[in-house]
């Protein structure tokens, strides 16, 4: 039987086989650089560092720039960055509609790989995929 919070037996549901739990994402991590002992290379003297990735790494704080006006230009590319995400997602919603839409037109997506897999699998075995898609269509 299954338990409730208190541990207690739940009347009328099967106990869960137990299950280990999923592991976590890994989430975007800090900067290698912030922090770093040597001066020449933190703080930073450029509004963006070398190898900073957007999806990687978490976004800079003031305190890793040795001036406002660098955090400040970090931030305006950052802005930059989420804009050219956001207009591409509303192109993507605009075009696809509903969310609803969206999973249908995911889920094509991947039947439509999966036929493309299995017709070169078809193809290497020397079978016509051709013929034999139209003559299912003419039946």
């Amino acid at each position: 039987m299954a338990k409730d919070v208190k541990g207690s037996a739940v009347a009328g549901k099967p106990a869960a086989p137990d299950v280990p739990p999923k592991p976590k994402k890994p989430g975007r991590v800090a900067f290698p650089q912030v922090g770093n002992k040597d001066e020449k290379i933190y703080p930073f003297d450029v509004a963006m560092p070398e190898g900073f990735n957007w999806k990687q790494h978490k976004s800079l704080k003031k305190r890793d720039y040795t001036a406002d006006h660098l955090f400040y230009e970090f931030r305006a590319l950052e802005c930059d960055h989420k804009a050219i995400l956001f207009r591409a997602q509303a192109e993507e919603s605009q075009k696809l509609g509903s969310a609803k839409d969206r999973g249908r037109a995911k889920r094509l997506i991947k039947l439509q790989e999966k036929m493309a897999e299995l017709k070169s699998q078809l193809t290497a075995q020397g079978v016509d995929v051709e013929e034999l898609l139209l003559s299912a269509l003419a039946t």
